[in-house]
Formats: C-alpha cells, structure tokens, sequence
C-alpha cells in the first residue's frame, strides 16, 4: 500500500509501481482532502488518515501487508503501524517526516503554509525537491496533484504532521522497516530521529536525489521494496 505526502496524491507513486511489475499487487490511496479524496471531510490529521488506511485495508481484506509512505505519507504509515500493528507485516519509509515533528523554524512553517492554494508558491517550492536540474514533466506532476489539494485541508493536515508527538510509541512497531534517506535531504534527521526509534530498522542512504526520491529514483525505491516483501 502507498501513502503520499503533503499536498501530493496516488499518482506520484506511478514510476515505482511500473517498476514492480504487474505479478505485485499494489494499493496506492488518496488520503482525504487530496486528490479523488480532495472533497472528503475532515478531520485532515494523522490519525484520521491511519484510521482511513486500517478501514480500507480491513475491506480489501489484504492484511497484513508492507505499508510504503513518502514524507508525511510515511508518518501516516508510522501511525498506522502503531495504531494497528496486526495489519502491517514491514514498513518502506522515504524521507519521513519524523513522528515527534518535523522541527521546522517559525519561518520555515510560515513558508510551507504560504504553498496551500498557492500555484506559484507551490511550483518554487516542489521545485527545489529534486537534486539535480528539475525534470519538468516530472514537477509539472507534482504541482498538478497540488493544485487538487484544498488549502483548508493542506493548513489542517500541516499542522498534525509537522507537529506529531508519537515518537516514543514507535518504539513498539515490531514489524521490519526500511528508512530510506535521500542524500540531499538531511539523512541524518531520519536516521537519528526514525529509524533509531524503531527496533527493527534497516537505514538506507540514497545517493544524488532529494526530497522526492520515489520519482526521482523509482527502480531503486522498486528494489528496496522487493527486498521487505
């Protein structure tokens, strides 16, 4: 299953999934207030979203299963394996948001605050995710999912995840987990505030990509991910 993050949706996990293959069965969602889901009610928090994910997963009938979240899709997840840990069987996690917060200055809140409902905002800021020179097909993507997300539901769910405060309670997810951090993405906050939290955690640094490394490197986050399944 495919957790998104902020002001994304399902379709920036289209390269990974191609890299599966048709023989991986594949769920990739779209949390409320975004994409298909933008019209959905609130609450826009984590733990709405995790209770989503449990519901969805529990009538698909697919559990246990290995839960793959990028950023703030990757705190739902750490939610979810907390919440329900009798429904995660392994845990992918691309530059996660870590769940005791993101840590951001008051200035740096203020400007990701200032991408809701803002294209331009939100194109300068999508922008500086990649490592290298910026693919336009690949961020013209990732701002058409933003444009889908309503700036109501972008502040609330903002201010859930870049304030989490669960991070003692992921001490407890038994199940394996792979931290992936993309080089240029301040790998060091992943690794010293998630996966030393998490008991059986395997930390991977991903060379030459940014924040968004699931589009930036796809075969790759495919290979991590067969290595869990």
């Amino acid at each position: 299953m495919f957790v998104h993050g902020w002001q994304a949706d399902h379709t920036v996990w289209n390269d990974v999934i191609a890299e599966l293959g048709p023989g991986t069965r594949t769920v990739a969602v779209d949390l409320r207030g975004s994409g298909a889901s933008a019209g959905a009610g609130g609450p826009h928090n984590l733990e709405r979203f995790a209770a989503d994910l449990r519901e969805l997963i529990e009538a698909l009938g697919i559990e246990p299963l290995v839960v793959v979240g990028h950023s703030m899709g990757a705190t739902v997840a750490l939610r979810l394996a907390v919440d329900a840990p009798e429904l995660v069987s392994g845990l992918i996690l691309i530059a996660p948001v870590p769940a005791g917060g993101a840590g951001f200055s008051p200035k740096g809140a203020d400007y990701l605050r200032a991408t809701a409902g803002d294209p331009a905002a939100a194109r300068k800021w999508l922008s500086a995710m990649f490592a290298g020179e910026t693919d336009v097909a690949l961020l013209q993507r990732l701002c058409d999912a933003a444009g889908k997300t309503p700036r109501d539901a972008a502040l609330e769910s903002f201010e859930s995840w870049a304030n989490a405060d669960f991070a003692e309670a992921t001490r407890t997810i038994s199940a394996p987990a792979i931290v992936v951090a993309p080089e240029r993405d301040n790998p060091e906050t992943y690794q010293r505030k998630v996966a030393s939290l998490l008991p059986n955690a395997r930390f991977v640094d991903l060379p030459d990509c940014g924040h968004y490394a699931i589009v930036e490197r796809p075969g790759e986050i495919a290979k991590l991910i067969g290595d869990l399944r």
